[in-house]
């Protein structure tokens, strides 16, 4: 059966279950519950067979109400020796799931009541999927989608290094192909948010073309294209509430890069200089990206759009900013949406976990293992300020900050600071290279499941790097609000100077 955390059961409709769940979050007790029978569902049944798996899993997962702070709720199929898999679930209505190995995800059109069969060859995956028991021909429909714009994405990662050097680019063309391919193979499918997702990739590319346009370019219009971008995006209906449903971010990409084409950026590299990062900025400038962002918000007039777009906004103040900042939008939308449930419990959910990791709040227990099987936990650091650093190879804002971080180890005794790498790696052996190829001072200690590691997870990690400062007592002195090459030496400086100043 699929486990469903709590905030989830909706479908249960007890108007005070949800209350329940956000008090008791508080306490951190962890709590879920398995659906065996809702009188409302009728079992989907999913079976199949694939010809490899490894050491890798097969997982049915539903599409979270928000795609990095919701907990998705998934199943992991068991796959038996001859390759075949069989599971059987309550599904309540026609809907997108997505069949993951590793990384690579294949969607899938669940039914109440019916039955897939699903064909799976490893070494092609996600491409060429048989699926057979759908109504329509529409997974023919899809892997033709699949295979037209493979060739596509890859072209548009080349042309969108172009476009961010200011150099001239062929994106907006690729990705309009992109959306025209998804319209002809998918619009009149269950399929169609893939239609509807490649549309709003094409306007985020556009939003962003102003962007380097302006900073390119003498002279250049950005109030003019910014009027004529809004007006696209009414006309193909990118405002309306399901097409928001079907964009990766929801509204979240296009108002980031909207805010992004007023040239805060620019001003405040060139304020405090080209090192500063885009963590730095959505700190230094937040109430200055914040309205731009709000800008966008007049040109949605449904009022479900609004809800769900509100959500997101609200949502990512959660994740990215302090508590502080974030608790007067999140109580604003309780009090406007009070009719939209799934979305208000989300919210609450999400800002009360967030809470429970605040400054002054117990540090995450864990023990993790080096590369030579040696255990490091937390608890062993008492009397010590612990800078953990979440990041992983493949991410070079991480990598960014090693150099930084050197300096911060060598300036401080280890009865000042010690600094703990938690890897996010996937792979323990890409792990591994990572540690010879870097060569850090500090510990480092690996978790495996990605972004699903389970200290990443219990820190509320929505992406990396990711920063938490702990205390000598053991609790959260900064949470998400340092890097190393930007505060944590002024940070470090003024507690261990207050803390001097106290012991004295």
């Amino acid at each position: 059966m699929l486990q469903v955390l709590l905030y989830q059961t909706a479908k249960l409709n007890d108007s005070n279950l949800f209350e329940k769940m956000a008090q008791l979050s508080k306490l951190l007790i962890p709590i879920s519950l398995y659906i065996f029978a809702v009188s409302c569902n009728r079992n989907t049944t999913l079976q199949g067979d694939i010809d490899y798996l490894g050491n890798a899993h097969l997982i049915i997962q539903e599409q979270p109400i928000h795609y990095k702070y919701a907990p998705a709720h998934s199943d992991t199929l068991h796959v038996n020796e001859d390759g075949t898999f069989s599971t059987s679930f309550p599904v309540p209505k026609d809907e997108l799931y997505d069949l993951k190995i590793s990384d690579s995800v294949y969607p899938l059109v669940l039914t109440p009541g019916e039955q897939l069969s699903v064909h799976i060859k490893r070494s092609d995956f996600p491409r060429n999927v048989h699926v057979e028991g759908y109504a329509g021909n529409w997974n023919v429909a899809l892997n033709k989608y699949l295979k037209e714009v493979e060739p596509i994405d890859s072209k548009i990662l080349i042309e969108e290094e172009k476009m961010v050097d200011g150099k001239p680019n062929t994106v907006l063309k690729l990705s309009q192909k992109k959306y025209q391919i998804a319209q002809k193979n998918l619009q009149d499918t269950p399929f169609r948010p893939y239609y509807l997702k490649d549309v709003g990739a094409y306007l985020v590319f556009k939003i962003r073309s102003i962007e380097y346009n302006l900073k390119y370019e003498e002279d250049y219009d950005a109030d003019s294209a910014r009027k004529s971008l809004i007006q696209e995006a009414q006309n193909m209906n990118f405002f309306a509430v399901n097409s928001l449903k079907a964009q990766r971010a929801g509204i979240r990409d296009f108002t980031h890069y909207y805010s992004r084409t007023f040239g805060i950026y620019d001003s405040l590299k060139a304020a405090y200089g080209q090192n500063l990062s885009e963590y730095d900025i959505k700190r230094l400038a937040y109430h200055e990206l914040d309205e731009k962002r709000l800008e966008v918000l007049k040109y949605i007039t449904n009022r479900d759009a609004l809800a769900y777009a509100k959500m997101y906004l609200v949502a990512e103040r959660i994740g990215e900013q302090s508590i502080k900042v974030s608790t007067p939008s999140y109580l604003r939308y309780l009090k406007e949406f009070p009719d939209y449930p799934a979305y208000k419990n989300f919210l609450t959910y999400f800002y009360n976990q967030i809470q429970s990791v605040s400054p002054g709040q117990p540090a995450i227990p864990f023990t993790l293992f080096d590369s030579n099987g040696q255990p490091y936990s937390m608890k062993n650091y008492r009397g010590t300020y612990v800078l953990l650093d979440f990041w992983a190879g493949w991410c070079q804002p991480c990598l960014d900050e090693f150099s930084s971080m050197k300096e911060l180890y060598k300036k401080y005794s280890r009865d000042e600071l010690e600094i703990i790498g938690i890897s996010t790696e996937e792979d323990s052996l890409l792990w591994r290279q990572n540690l010879t190829r870097f060569n850090l001072p500090w510990p480092q200690v690996f978790g495996g499941n990605g972004f699903n590691q389970k200290t990443f997870k219990a820190y509320k990690g929505g992406g990396i790097p990711f920063y938490i400062l702990v205390s000598p007592d053991g609790n959260i002195a900064r949470y998400n609000d340092i890097r190393p090459s930007f505060n944590v030496e002024a940070v470090l400086d003024s507690l261990l100077s207050t803390q001097r100043y106290s012991s004295n």
